[in-house]
């Protein structure tokens, strides 16, 4: 009794000095369960104030209790500051027993509320309510509001409002169709639309070349065929043969793909678009063995428009059929620099395939240009270790340290393990010695080297202790100063999440430290995608010199969080993979957002295609797999391990073989390890990788495993799974 008095007192003796006093103090100390003991007691005998009522409705939800959120939902809509939130968090609340007034709560918001989130929000609810009827008057309102929205949700609006029309509105399909056809809304449309063969011919291109852009190759195929020779301004030629080509392609088929490319090609007359799909045939035909009809493909590109790109695709293709002089007098014609050290890097993976370590070594270490210095640093210090140099690779890591990234820098901390000792030491010597002698920039890009090379976790500590000093990030950051808006209001009332969801914007970054307090609340209050942009903006405030290795652990753990631990573990021990790398898989492919939803269609955790999530499932226990379930973690995670172990068995273990295989698809893969050669290490073979985007996602995939490794260990004591509020 006399604990529900004093409660009751501090709410209203907190009141008088603040818009929510005491439940706001409660609220932030997490003390939930007083907080809507408080509020129960104040509703029946002094009324709320909105704001407090919107800390009592959350404080309901935690609780599990609907019908007292609701009520104190209804109270907060009065505020100024906070009643859009109040708002969309009642629409969904009551938007299946009252769709009605759930509409009418956000429409005003669609354009007006004080965040993208809360638009984005209100967008959602409109649209889930108009899908499932609403009546004639809302209908109109919506259509007349509809022009001035965003791009996304007005797209999302329009197909709502055309499937729930009676019947469906196929001309406003249609247009949703011939404004994209690259989004989930223009899929939606195109199964909407109904049978492709009693739709009008532009249609079932445009149909088409959606279920293409989807993935979805075997309805793509036969309305590509029924549109072969179709006489239509508006439907190209050259296009539907070039689209029908890459459904082959990416089924593998190269014999059928070449066909189709090469009528495409015989359908266009403008050179650029010639050479490219003279490129794609080359691709294809080097896939299907073929390489004499590649290179041939190849030299045709060239003559038709000459890039460094296609340059080097034919340079590599020369390689490839042992042909090392050709190959370098393509090389000497690439005009740009970065692209002609991407030529020598070939010659020199090519020397050391061939048996020639000594010229590959001299060749790899003139190359000075990044992004490729780095990696041809590496990989000329292995060869130099092997032959027992241990200097010479020593120096060859410490010139070119400062342009590695993570992952070229894990390897070249695996090549400092095998130093001998006292090299290690005297190194580490010369290291603090011009540490000490140097000031400003100069020490910084010094400790930068000295962190990215140490290979010994011990001494770590020590060096990020160094790191937090010289940087600014010492100690853990202190709350701090909020610029005015919705985030500081809601966090000022006890509303951590509810500030970090509807108005991550708002949260402060002003300068590195400030940047890092947010990144670690939003990992705390469980958004990791957000969490790990926000720890990269804070790695970039604190020095362009910094990496991230020598953040502070904290801050670490936001730039690389965990928050599905045991299901990763798990998967990754059921389909006998390192949890690493599926973590860190994960992590590239989705943020952990396990919501997340590409543009042609992969979903969730590990990205995985609807297709190619029901094939992984029929063959691991899980013949029923539907799109939906994709956004279920333990599915996503289960799945994709299944899919990554599958790759790792095919690749003998190469891990970057298998990440590039996730990426990019198991042949293409194969054909880099085959230009790898037989004695392929993982850097060796991220250096054969042709494809930027391939290369790039790999180093990013292996590094962050190398680096959840070493923030989490064998365990990091619990999953981090964020709190309520």
């Amino acid at each position: 009794m006399y604990l529900s008095i004093l409660l009751f007192l501090s709410g209203i003796s907190a009141a008088d000095g603040g818009a929510t006093g005491g439940l706001s103090a409660l609220a932030r100390a997490g003390q939930w369960d007083q907080v809507l003991q408080v509020a129960s007691r104040r509703r029946e005998q002094l009324p709320l104030r909105p704001e407090e009522a919107l800390v009592a409705a959350h404080a309901a939800r935690l609780a599990g209790d609907s019908t007292a959120q609701a009520h104190f939902l209804e109270r907060a809509l009065d505020s100024v500051d906070v009643g859009a939130v109040a708002r969309v968090e009642l629409a969904e609340l009551i938007i299946d027993e009252d769709p009605a007034r759930a509409f009418d709560l956000v429409f005003g918001l669609l354009r007006q509320a004080p965040s993208r989130q809360l638009r984005a929000a209100a967008g959602e609810i409109v649209e889930r309510v108009t899908t499932t009827g609403v009546d004639g008057p809302r209908r109109s309102a919506l259509d007349r509001l509809i022009p001035a929205l965003r791009r996304t949700t007005r797209r999302k609006l329009e197909l709502a409002l055309a499937t729930s029309a009676e019947p469906p509105d196929r001309s406003r399909l249609s247009r949703l169709l011939a404004a994209s056809t690259a989004d989930l809304v223009a899929l939606a449309a195109a199964n909407d639309l109904g049978d492709p063969a009693k739709l009008g011919t532009v249609d079932r291109w445009r149909v088409a070349r959606t279920f293409y852009r989807h993935g979805l190759y075997e309805r793509a195929v036969p309305i590509l065929e029924a549109l072969d020779g179709v006489k239509n301004s508006h439907v190209p030629q050259r296009e539907v043969a070039y689209l029908r080509g890459r459904c082959s392609f990416r089924r593998g088929d190269w014999a059928t793909a070449a066909d189709w490319y090469r009528t495409a090609i015989s359908r266009t007359s403008v050179g650029e678009r010639r050479a490219e799909l003279e490129v794609h045939l080359g691709r294809t035909q080097e896939l299907a063995g073929d390489l004499d009809a590649a290179v041939a493909a190849a030299q045709r590109a060239i003559r038709m428009r000459t890039t460094d790109d296609r340059r080097l695709f034919l340079a590599r293709l020369r390689l490839r059929r042992g042909e090392p002089d050709l190959a370098q007098a393509g090389i000497s014609r690439v005009r740009g620099r970065s692209a002609r050290a991407r030529g020598e890097l070939m010659l020199g993976l090519f020397e050391l395939r061939a048996g020639d370590a000594d010229a590959a070594r001299r060749r790899l270490a003139r190359i000075t240009r990044d992004p490729w210095r780095g990696p041809s640093a590496v990989i000329a210090a292995e060869l130099a270790m092997v032959s027992g140099e241990s200097s010479v690779a020593l120096d060859l890591l410490g010139a070119a340290a400062e342009g590695l990234d993570t992952f070229w820098a894990e390897q070249a901390r695996s090549l400092m393990i095998g130093l001998p000792p006292e090299r290690l030491e005297s190194w580490r010597r010369h290291e603090a010695a011009r540490l000490n002698g140097a000031d400003g920039r100069t020490r910084q890009r010094s400790l930068a080297r000295w962190l990215k090379l140490e290979p010994d976790p011990r001494r770590m500590v020590d060096l990020r202790a160094v790191a937090a000093t010289e940087f600014g990030l010492e100690g853990e950051p202190a709350l701090p100063t909020f610029q005015p808006g919705l985030a500081a209001r809601l966090w000022g009332m006890g509303l951590g999440a509810s500030a970090i969801r509807w108005d991550p914007s708002g949260m402060p970054r002003n300068n590195a430290r400030s940047t890092w307090w947010t990144a670690r609340a939003e990992l705390e209050f469980g958004q990791p995608r957000l969490a790990i942009s926000v720890a990269d903006a804070a790695q970039r405030q604190a020095s362009p010199y910094l990496p991230s290795r020598g953040l502070p652990v904290s801050l670490l753990h936001s730039l690389y969080p965990l928050p599905y631990e045991s299901t990763v573990r798990r998967a990754a021990a059921r389909h006998d993979l390192p949890w690493s790398l599926l973590a860190g898989v994960a992590r590239e492919e989705s943020r952990w957002d396990p919501m997340v939803v590409s543009k042609v269609g992969a979903r969730g955790l590990m990205q995985l295609m609807p297709a190619t999530a029901v094939a992984t499932g029929a063959a691991n226990d899980r013949p029923k797999i539907s799109p939906e379930d994709l956004f279920e973690p333990f599915i996503s995670l289960d799945l994709g391990a299944a899919e990554l172990g599958r790759l790792l068995t095919v690749f003998d273990g190469n891990r970057a073989a298998a990440v590039a295989a996730y990426n990019a698809g198991e042949a293409q893969a194969k054909l880099w390890l085959d230009q790898c050669g037989n004695e392929c290490t993982e850097a060796r073979f991220i250096a054969n990788v042709s494809f930027s985007v391939t290369r790039g996602y790999s180093e990013k995939v292996l590094g962050a495993a190398a680096a959840y490794d070493e923030l989490y260990g064998e365990s990091s004591g619990g999953t981090i799974t964020g709190r309520s509020e």
